[in-house]
């Protein structure tokens, strides 16, 4: 599938051909099944469980969950944003209650700690009504001792996946591989080194990193779309 492996700092596994480039997939379902091919080439066969980041995440891992025949759930984890805009973020947090952040950040913009774990606290309570409204209770325990691939459709800054990172450990994940189409160069630095993999088709680098710049279509992705795709998922599973 990729006829140019390669790895970085020891965990980190790209793709030379689809790397450093815009615009490579055609949108969030062709990345998916890119995604899945190139996450077999590098671990071959996979036990355990796709677990999609609501809610952009979740159309690629529906993809990859159908194409690797794996049992798919979703994740939610809340971006801790700069008050000036909803769509930057300096930290994220979990529904129970991680929170990860960017300190210097933070004080650049006069926050501190306390401030940091108030406005985390608040988030917190949007990530737990959006999990009980995409999977109806917030336990992940039957996720203990098992292995997971966590999935999101970009890495930007990296905190996002640090805190499912986190989140799965502290559910007892035994490995998380964390598998997504596009990552820049210090975002999947940062993640690999919570990780036990990365495996990013189109890694990039320079100063205006923006996940979108790998899809020619884009969009936000709605809570309606990830509700539909966990059903079509469920009634795919229902017909194997």
């Amino acid at each position: 599938m990729c006829s140019n492996l390669e790895v970085a700092s020891g965990n980190i596994y790209y793709c030379d051909d689809y790397s450093w480039k815009y615009y490579v997939f055609r949108d969030r379902l062709d990345a998916g099944l890119l995604q899945a091919l190139f996450t077999r080439q590098v671990i071959g066969v996979f036990d355990g469980y796709v677990l999609g980041l609501a809610a952009g995440g979740v159309p690629v891992a529906y993809v990859m969950a159908v194409e690797l025949r794996l049992p798919l759930d979703v994740i939610v984890v809340k971006k801790i944003t700069y008050p000036w805009t909803t769509e930057a973020g300096f930290g994220a947090v979990t529904v129970d209650g991680i929170i990860v952040y960017d300190k210097d950040a933070a004080k650049s913009i006069g926050y501190s700690d306390s401030d940091v774990l108030a406005r985390g606290s608040n988030v917190r309570r949007y990530a737990i009504e959006r999990t009980l409204k995409f999977r109806g209770n917030l336990s992940y325990d039957f996720l203990r001792g098992s292995n997971a691939l966590l999935v999101d459709d970009g890495i930007a800054t990296g905190y996002t996946m640090i805190a499912a990172i986190r989140m799965l450990r502290n559910n007892g994940v035994k490995t998380v591989i964390v598998s997504t189409p596009t990552a820049s160069i210090d975002g999947a630095l940062i993640v690999a080194k919570e990780a036990d993999k990365v495996i990013v088709l189109n890694l990039r680098s320079g100063p205006f990193y923006a996940v979108a710049d790998a899809y020619r279509e884009w969009h936000d992705v709605s809570d309606d779309e990830v509700l539909n795709y966990l059903r079509l998922y469920r009634e795919r599973v229902r017909l194997i």
